[in-house]
């Protein structure tokens, strides 16, 4: 059993990251993926959040009914893995429970934020697709999306705990 404390994850919770980003950019209501993956709402909900396991065939299904490549996806995953990987979460390939993966933690407690819930539409202020994130800037810093910046960074996190903070700033 790994500590509560550990910042571990799974390259699958990265992956659900990426798809629950994907359909909020796109607008598109959890029941809609559910349908494309022959699945209950109530169904999707619980892999999307981490408490039933990604498939393949469902990776699939959700890709196409989105119109992106798996492929795509996985290169994005494995960006954010290394960016994870290079500030000090580990990033494993074995299954966790869902309280043992700190990344399923911190995505809840992006999403019931205050943050989260007051940020705009992604299309009113110049936003940059999770499928080309991390955004590695010409200054040395590092741009993620903001369920991983999160994650990665505490006074990020305070903001969203706290207020409507802006997307201005950089990690």
């Amino acid at each position: 059993m790994i500590n509560n404390d550990s910042k571990v994850t799974t390259f699958s919770t990265i992956t659900l990251l990426i798809l629950k980003e994907l359909r909020l950019e796109r607008n598109i209501h959890q029941a809609q993926i559910a349908e494309m993956c022959n699945r209950t709402p109530s169904a999707w909900t619980k892999i999307e959040t981490g408490r039933s396991p990604l498939t393949m065939e469902i990776l699939f299904r959700v890709c196409t009914g989105l119109g992106v490549l798996s492929s795509t996806v996985l290169s994005a995953m494995e960006r954010y893995a290394t960016l994870l990987s290079q500030n000090g979460w580990a990033v494993i390939s074995k299954d966790l429970d869902f309280n043992e993966d700190l990344l399923l933690k911190e995505a809840q407690d992006y999403y019931s934020s205050v943050g989260f819930r007051s940020r705009p539409n992604v299309q009113q202020w110049g936003y940059n697709s999770v499928l080309s994130g991390p955004i590695y800037n010409a200054n040395g810093t590092v741009t993620p999306i903001a369920v991983f910046w999160f994650a990665l960074d505490p006074s990020y996190k305070e903001q969203q705990l706290k207020s409507n903070a802006g997307h201005t700033a950089i990690y």
